[in-house]
């Protein structure tokens, strides 16, 4: 496995972050099971990752939220601290969290925006533009559009049905060149509509190998507050 590499850091938002990426020699299911490998081997303790009824995955016998997003060759996990007190099988402001990762190249996601942007959004996405093909930034707004929709659904589990109106983008976060500068003055924000109400959330991107990485967070999450305390 030595042609995987795998990080591990807390974003400034305090959601720890671990990557595996590389072996891109490797075919996408054998790389998935490798990568899942890793993950469970790495920090320790053996860490095995299931699914609660409604798909959203959990650490076995562990009590932290963790939300999972991958590409062909790429895996992200953000997890939360040890929160007990909290049933993880029901939204919770503590930890409402969400991980999306998608190649920052991938033109395909303008064609079906319509399906998951609303409006308003479309507005913030859609670039005035002369020309018959959408430029660069353009295509980067639509893919950043997306993962902050993908974050956002997981943040909740999936709980709220309309991807229009239930998961809104109120504004995009500016997309940081790495992690460690995905700082607050670069966040944006989003609103979730539940069964208890509405629900305001932080998106924070950066930039990794190729992708766009948005994290889809409440603020009064349970935070790691250093590196130590992981």
């Amino acid at each position: 496995m030595g042609d995987f590499m795998y990080e591990r850091g807390i974003a400034p938002c305090g959601v720890a972050v671990e990557t595996i990426y590389g072996a891109d020699e490797k075919s996408a299911k054998v790389w998935k099971l490798f990568a899942m490998q890793i993950f469970s081997e790495a920090e320790g303790d053996y860490r095995a990752i299931t699914h609660l009824e409604n798909g959203a995955p959990i650490l076995e016998g562990i009590p932290k939220r963790i939300s999972v997003s991958h590409t062909s060759h790429c895996m992200m996990i953000a997890s939360l601290p040890k929160t007990p007190e909290n049933n993880l099988e029901t939204v919770n402001p503590r930890t409402a969290l969400g991980i999306d990762i998608e190649k920052a190249d991938r033109e395909q996601v303008i064609k079906i925006r319509e399906k998951f942007l609303n409006e308003d959004e479309l507005k913030i996405v859609v670039l005035s533009s002369d020309h018959d093909e959408p430029t660069e930034e353009e295509i980067k707004n639509n893919i950043l559009a997306w993962t902050c929709k993908e974050a956002l659904y997981k943040a909740v589990m999936g709980k709220a049905p309309d991807w229009k109106e239930d998961y809104r983008i109120i504004s995009l976060p500016a997309v940081a060149r790495n992690m460690s500068h995905a700082s607050p003055d670069k966040y944006g924000k989003g609103i979730i509509k539940t069964e208890a109400g509405e629900m305001e959330m932080r998106l924070s991107s950066w930039e990794f190998e190729g992708h766009i990485v948005t994290l889809a967070f409440s603020e009064k999450i349970a935070k790691y507050h250093k590196a130590s305390s992981l």
